[in-house]
């Protein structure tokens, strides 16, 4: 099978690699986003697929514009059999018609749950036990064609969405090779329930803000959801802290605090926040303008202990 692959972040990335070091298919080039300025002095930063596809020794495309007829002239001219397309853009109409085996995509959910931008987040920051790989051929609509190959994973109770996305990449490789092989073999993809389908909008630096009157729960699963960004945040002292781990303890100070009340143990070694239903343990903070720590420093690091609020 003659392959273009599209892709942007270094998710996509580990996907590229597998194809052209681990099967028998031959991808002709990669698709991705222009470079764009970042860091602090806004240098130009090549997309990690482009840097991935150099280091492979393929072509590069990076167009401004997916519906221009020069960007489809491009396409037709690669002469690829199928487009696989792993967190990338979606694709206009014109773009979709080019490949005969249509365009494959791999998505971080069990679909039709948890459709758009972040499944991997926000079906951790929901408290879900089971997430998954689903491979389905694209449709004009968002994360809406026929299944070709599903993959599921069970989410542990402490398990981060970093560390889903990496067992996520381990399961969908296989799985990729084997919904091309079923492709091949013209094995007809299966139409989702459309009826059960739920969405996960691309996220906002809001949807970390933390509230103490929610139950413990909660408060954990948004905090190891929302990983990387925007992380999990409250106010305090005037300024952010991020709440980069957590951890649900049985026990707690003992004294009937309202929520948001930070308090430690003697000596430091725990540090608690008070939820709407029982304390959570903090292990790792991230005060604004400095850098991550064990919740133990930053309790240590504090000028008073009295009367501590967060939100």
């Amino acid at each position: 099978m003659k392959i273009l692959f599209f892709g942007t972040p270094e998710f996509s990335a580990g996907f590229l690699r597998f194809l052209v070091r681990e099967t028998e298919h031959e991808v002709l080039g990669a698709v991705t986003q222009p470079d764009r300025p970042a860091g602090r002095g806004r240098h130009l930063q090549a997309p990690p697929v482009k840097q991935a596809a150099l280091e492979l020794g393929l072509p590069v495309l990076q167009p401004e514009d997916l519906k221009s007829p020069e960007f489809e002239a491009e396409l037709r001219a690669v002469g690829a059999d199928l487009f696989v397309v792993i967190a990338f853009s979606i694709l206009p109409k014109n773009v979709l018609a080019v490949p005969r085996f249509g365009s494959l995509n791999l998505h971080g959910s069990l679909l039709p749950r948890y459709r758009g931008a972040a499944p991997v987040q926000w079906a951790v920051a929901n408290g879900e036990t089971v997430s998954g790989v689903t491979l389905f051929r694209l449709d004009p609509r968002m994360d809406h064609g026929p299944v070709v190959r599903r993959v599921e994973l069970p989410i542990g109770e402490d398990e981060t969405a970093v560390e889903l996305f990496d067992r996520m990449l381990e399961a969908g490789r296989p799985a990729l090779a084997e919904a091309i092989s079923a492709l091949e073999r013209g094995e007809p993809p299966l139409e989702q329930d459309h009826s059960q389908a739920t969405k996960a909008p691309k996220l906002k630096k809001e949807d970390g803000l933390l509230d103490w009157n929610r139950p413990a729960r909660e408060i954990h699963n948004l905090v190891r959801g929302l990983q990387p960004w925007p992380g999990a945040w409250t106010a305090f002292d005037g300024k952010t802290l991020r709440v980069r781990a957590t951890k649900l303890s049985d026990g707690g100070p003992e004294d009937g605090a309202e929520p948001g009340t930070l308090r430690g143990t003697e000596g430091g070694k725990r540090l608690w926040a008070k939820c709407g239903d029982r304390w959570i343990e903090l292990l790792r903070l991230q005060p604004q303008d400095k850098r991550e720590m064990l919740a133990k420093e930053f309790w240590c690091g504090l000028r008073t202990k009295e009367n501590l609020k967060l939100g």
